[in-house]
Order: structure tokens, then sequence, then C-alpha cells
């Protein structure tokens, strides 16, 4: 049950989510001395004020002079419903709504927010391997090199040592090519699975892997072939085997958005032996991209001239992606067991349903994760609210608004955003998209969590991502470079964090190198090469521990959560286990640089202590961490 209390009101509802068909409740508790309530409806509609009715609340009883009204709300379609309540109290019109600031309901003649309702399909399930899993993202150029595969040169490629500087500069024709390769490859991933597993992951995302003209890969040159600097379809074959052996999962990243302009299918250069889209117009992939009015073709934001856009209603790009021996099933087929959807809320809701719909007739457990930014729930396309979270489409989403509200907190002791983001999410995503949610502090495409929680150009904006700075990439390099008592601090914040990250709902994900250290601003500042001989070993252990409390406390899967205490120093919740109450699991961190006395609930007196970092007699030091579970 969800409870928002206001004064001497109180609102309570099911959930904040709820399958089509099921029973949903919503309750009022309305003191006497308001007046006398002539009439109770809930009032409800849908976008833009579509599907509006109202339902009679009936009265249940009176007690201490508390009034109950109920009702029970059938859903026949799926998304997002809004409502409030409205009262005829002595005669006079009245109106309950939604407190958002304070999470509250609220008496009020105001335009304030309706509450939501997500309704999603009755047969939405998501594969139980992914929930409450460690994830690990490998950008695969920057990760290992093993010595077992040596590939031929490739022309227009230009090869540097491990660990140097990736290019940055824009070149003569004021250009960034992102042909510098260090060579990294899925022999060497394959070699360091050990190392993964001593983190506890059991699923590795990688970014793309496709023959691409550029080292982040995301300019797709052949969809059905590994990219010879990385390996062969062979090597990713034996990964995912040597993956599953160890009870690992392996997610692939998908870019169906748009191609590489170098690539078979468009082949503005000729280095295919196809005839491709940009040739001619007889070309059998030329229906496949978007064009303008004035039939010039469309490139992704109109920006990047090297990523011509596709047309996802084309049939024959959905038969070549999703159809009988597409691109999905040459994947599945060679055993990945996941899908990352590069851009996906700039695919269509058919697109992705009909591509989930192959995915899940091949291999039923496969997993469909998308790239969303905002909430995924209320994003909207053309004046529409998308539906690939509600039941047809993704199973989940990367959770940039926990990425964003996490470090905020960290960085500015934003308590009210943090609490707020939570609970925004976690009551209007499905609960089997929550529980399988990409939980990251940091990605290949926004600075690594160390720099964003100490450097310079990081603002408190509500209304930026905390990552983004007003910088130049010659004044991030300038900029980035940490000392000594820098970078420790740093080093203690990211544990901060961590430890909110790891024991959230959904899955936490560790962008490769943040667990030994590495930082940098964005975009190439953050895909460096990994630092094998530069381990920060306190860093590394923490996240190794952190990896077996999370392993172990197994009913993390799929436990509730609750925010004990949330101001500017402290950050408090519990997560409770669904089938067993008396299974808890405490969480507790202090931001500030002050002793500050916590109240440990009885609860976990007689616990376990499975982490404590300046932490003694209920009071947590400078950066202090505990974790402790009830039993």
């Amino acid at each position: 049950m969800n409870y928002f209390e206001g004064e001497k009101i109180q609102v309570a509802t099911t959930s904040g989510s709820t399958r089509i068909g099921e029973r949903y409740v919503i309750s009022l508790k309305i003191a006497g001395e308001y007046g006398f309530v002539n009439e109770a409806k809930v009032v409800m509609n849908q976008q833009k004020g579509t599907n509006e009715r109202e339902i009679k609340m009936d009265y249940v009883s009176t007690e201490n002079y508390i009034n109950l009204f109920t009702c029970e709300i059938p859903f026949e379609n799926i998304g997002i419903h809004y409502f409030c309540i409205r009262l005829i109290i002595n005669g006079q019109e009245n109106w309950i709504k939604y407190d958002k600031k304070n999470n509250r309901a609220c008496m009020t003649y105001k335009n304030m927010p309706y509450w939501t309702v997500t309704v999603y399909d009755k047969d939405f399930c998501v594969p139980e391997w992914v929930k409450g899993k460690i994830m690990y993202q490998i950008f695969p150029d920057r990760f290992y090199r093993s010595e077992n595969y040596t590939p031929e040169a490739i022309k227009g490629r230009i090869t540097k040592p491990w660990g140097e500087l990736p290019n940055w500069e824009k070149g003569e024709d004021g250009e960034i090519h992102n042909n510098d390769f260090f060579m990294g490859n899925i022999k060497g991933i394959e070699e360091k699975l050990d190392y993964l597993q001593e983190l506890g992951v059991e699923i590795i995302y990688l970014n793309p892997i496709s023959l691409s003209q550029s080292n982040h890969r995301y300019d797709t040159a052949d969809y059905k072939m590994v990219d010879p600097y990385l390996g062969t379809n062979e090597d990713f074959k034996h990964l995912c085997e040597s993956a599953h052996e160890r009870g690992m999962k392996v997610i692939l990243d998908a870019v169906f958005n748009h191609t590489g302009n170098d690539s078979k299918y468009f082949n503005e250069f000729g280095n295919f032996d196809t005839v491709g889209a940009f040739q001619s117009k007889q070309s059998p992939f030329y229906a496949w991209y978007k064009k303008d009015q004035n039939g010039n073709f469309k490139y992704w934001w109109n920006i990047f001239r090297n990523l011509p856009e596709c047309d996802g209603n084309n049939p024959g790009w959905q038969n070549f992606i999703y159809g009988e021996d597409g691109v999905v099933d040459f994947w599945l087929s060679l055993g990945a067991d996941g899908i990352r959807l590069d851009v996906a809320d700039e695919l269509t809701d058919e697109f992705i349903a009909n591509l989930r719909n192959r995915a899940k007739s091949k291999n039923k457990d496969c997993f469909i994760l998308g790239e969303v930014w905002d909430n995924a729930i209320t994003k909207e396309k053309d004046e529409k609210q998308r539906t690939y979270l509600l039941g047809k489409g993704l199973d989940s989403v990367m959770n940039y608004p926990f990425t964003n509200a996490i470090l905020k907190y960290i960085r500015f002791g934003r308590a009210d955003y943090l609490k707020e983001t939570l609970n925004e999410i976690l009551t209007q995503y499905p609960k089997d998209a929550v529980d399988s949610l990409m939980n990251s502090l940091s990605t290949h495409d926004i600075s690594r969590a160390m720099t964003t929680l100490v450097s310079d150009g990081i603002q408190d904006n509500r209304f930026n991502w905390v990552w983004d700075v007003p910088y130049s990439r010659d004044l991030q390099l300038k900029k980035e470079k940490l000392d000594d008592a820098t970078y420790d601090r740093a080093k203690q914040l990211l544990k901060l964090a961590t430890a909110i990250q790891y024991f959230l709902p959904g899955n936490p994900c560790i962008y490769y190198g943040d667990e030994i250290g590495m930082y940098g601003y964005r975009d190439p500042f953050n895909r460096r090469c990994f630092k094998w001989d530069d381990i920060d070993d306190e860093l590394h252990s923490f996240f190794v521990k952190l990896g077996k409390i999370r392993k172990e406390t197994t009913f993390l899967a799929s436990a509730e959560i609750n925010v004990l205490r949330a101001d500017k120093d402290i950050f408090a919740f519990e997560r409770i286990s669904v089938g067993n109450s008396d299974e808890r699991l405490l969480i507790v961190v202090n931001r500030s640089e002050k002793n500050v006395r916590i109240d440990i609930p009885d609860t976990y007196q007689n616990g376990l202590t499975l982490l404590s970092i300046h932490a003694s007699d209920g009071v947590l030091s400078k950066y202090g961490i505990i974790i402790k579970s009830s039993k």
C-alpha cells in the first residue's frame, strides 16, 4: 500500500502501478472536523484529460471522528491514469490532490498535481535471472587486450599503445573521427572473467561489438560481424559459453536507430561490395533510410553526418532486424542473453514491441533493456505517451534518474531530490521493471562518478544532469587531474554513492574502471584504457565486499524499500523481504564531514553488522557507512 498523510487526511492506494484486471483500491480517511462529507468521488483521466471519469467512493465507517471512504477502480486499458478526489463538504466543493514536494495528500483549491497510477499489460514479466544482479559495463576497446589475438590492420584506423590519452581534438576537417584504437578485444574480456566474478558480477553489458568505422562502434557497418579488431563471431560465442559456465549472462548493445555511413547498407565511400543507399535509389537498402521533404537523407539529430537514420516503419528494415534469420536471431544464436536498445525512445513503440516478440520467441528469457534517460513511463513522443515499458516492449531501462539523484545527493546534499526521484520511479514503474533496472553511477556517455563528485564545473541545478559541465574538451582535460587530497576525498564519496546504489531496487552496474579509481570528464576522457597496473586496492576491496553482501542477501532481488531518514547529512533506508518481513537490511551513510548520531531501529539491535566504516556507538563519523542485517 501507498500512504499519503496530510493534515488530518490520509489517502491510500493499493500501489503506484497495477496490471490490467488486478483489484485496485483507493481509500480516504478524513477528520470529521472538516465537516459533513455529502459526496466523495475519485476523478480520473489519462493524458490531456482523455477518458475522464468519476468513481463514487463508498462511506465505510467513522472511528474516533475519522471518516473512511473507499472505492475499487476497474482499469481496462494500459497507460498512465491520473486521479484526485473531489469532495462535497457541507455543500461546498473541495479537492484533495498530491503535494509532490512533501509526498502527501493536501486539501487544496490550487492547481496541484494529481496522483498517477501506471496500468500495464496483465502478462508482463521479466526473466527472474535479471533481477537484483550486479552488472558490469564494458567499453570493449578499452577493457583488456589479450595477446592471444592479433588482427590484421584496417586502413584508416590508428592504433595506440595501451594507456595513452584517447584522441580528443578535431581534425583538419573540423570533425572528431574516433578512429584511434587501443585494441581491447573479446578474448581479453574472457580472460578477465575471474576478475569480474570476484566483484560479484553476474551480468556483463558490452557496448557495441559489430564492425564499425569508429572505436565506440555506434556507427554499424555490418550487423552480423564482430569487428575484426575485437575478434571473431566465434570469439563472441565462446565468451558467452564461458560466461554461462560461471552462471553469468551477456547483454549486447544494439544500434537500430541509425547505421554508419561507411557501411554495407549506406556505403557512402564505396568500401563495400554492395550497392548502398547513398549510391543508388535502386539499392535494396535505399528504402531503409529516412529522407526529408526534398528527398535528402536524414542524419541523427541533424548533426552527425556519419549516422544516417533508419526508418523503423519500413518493412524491409524491420524484417532485417527482427525477421526470420535477422539480426536479433543472429546474436541470440551466438549466445547473447539480452539486448540493450540504443536510444530506445527514438525507436517506435511498434518496432520495440515486434522486436520483443521475436526475441522472446527465440529465447523466452531474453532480456530487453532500453536506453531512456528520463522517466520512461511519463516520456512522450509526438504528444503521445510512450507505451514501451507497459508490458509489450522493454523489460526495463537504464536508470539515469537514480544516477542523477544519488550523485546530486552526495555532492550537494539534495535529499529532497533523492527522495522525490526514488518515489517517482519506484511507484510509477511496473514492479518487474523496477527489480531489473540498470542503476549506474557512471557510463560511457557521462562523466565518471569520481569526477562528478569533486571536480570543477559540476552544478547544483534542479533541471540539469549533474555530470554536464560547461567546459570545452581542452578545458576538461586541463581541469580533470585530481591531486592526492582531492582524489582521496573523491574515493570516499564514491564509496557513499556506491553504498546507496548497490542496495536500491534494481541492478547496480559498475562502469569498467570505477572500482579501481578511474576518473575523467565526458567522452573521451571517461573512456580511457583500464589501468591494470594502477589499481586502487582499497577501493577495489570495497567493491568486492559490497558485491559479496549484495549477492548473499538474496531477498534483495524483489525486496521493498523504506526510507528512514533523508537530510543533508544522513541517508538511511532499509530493504524488507516481500515474503518475510523479519528479513531486513539497513543501510546508512553520512555524507558530511562531521560526527552524526544515528538511530538504529530495534529490529537490527541483535543483527549482524555486514559493513562498518567510521561507525561506533550509534555515531557515524565523516563519510561513515554502516550496513546491518536484521538476523
